[in-house]
């Protein structure tokens, strides 16, 4: 009994901090910094498991390129403010947990804002990269169609859950969970997809 209620005496503080601070962080005053942040952590924690599962495959002879996860970062950063004002101003435009509504949503979010997102991703590794414009063209034309695919398959149904289930001020929490892949595979597929194009054409 005593031990049980040490532990609670314990715990109970250090529940109530990370409640307070999780109010603090996601009221309207701070929820455009916290989702800012969570979109960088998100963004190199993808890049950093997708590097090191290629250094994995290739029996660690590749080195971690600390460079490459700073672009990454860069992308998230750019990319907090985009999806914060996303949901807010698709709330607005269409209210609601209606099976219309969420349907309306959904596809607004996978034909209006997913190609947004690609292109500031490709656009904003392009300008960091020092690339031309036909270089950046020539990017968009090999890996957009395929990341825009992948998008659709992960987004879709995720999207469905987001728009029913969570509430607004969580939903770039939630979108960071389900980015955490989608990164993943955008660092692969802007990274590390061409450079296997390249070997198999040797």
């Amino acid at each position: 009994m005593r031990l049980f209620q040490r532990l609670s005496a314990t715990i109970c503080p250090t529940r109530c901090h990370f409640t307070k601070a999780t109010k603090v962080l996601f009221s309207s005053r701070f929820l455009l910094y916290t989702n800012t942040a969570l979109s960088t952590v998100v963004s190199v924690a993808g890049d950093l498991i997708q590097q090191n599962y290629q250094r994995i495959k290739n029996d660690n002879s590749r080195v971690w390129s600390s460079e490459r996860t700073a672009k990454i970062a860069a992308v998230g950063l750019a990319f907090g403010p985009s999806v914060h004002y996303w949901y807010i101003g698709l709330e607005k435009l269409v209210p609601g947990k209606t099976l219309r509504a969420i349907m309306i949503k959904v596809c607004m979010d996978q034909f209006i804002f997913s190609p947004y997102s690609i292109s500031l991703f490709l656009i904003i590794i392009g300008i960091i990269e020092g690339q031309g414009f036909d270089l950046l063209k020539n990017q968009f034309k090999k890996t957009a169609g395929l990341m825009f695919l992948t998008d659709m398959s992960v987004w879709t149904p995720a999207q469905l859950v987001n728009f029913y289930f969570v509430p607004i001020k969580y939903r770039v929490l939630y979108d960071n969970f389900v980015s955490l892949l989608a990164d993943t595979l955008y660092s692969y597929l802007r990274f590390d997809h061409d450079k296997y194009d390249l070997e198999d054409n040797d």
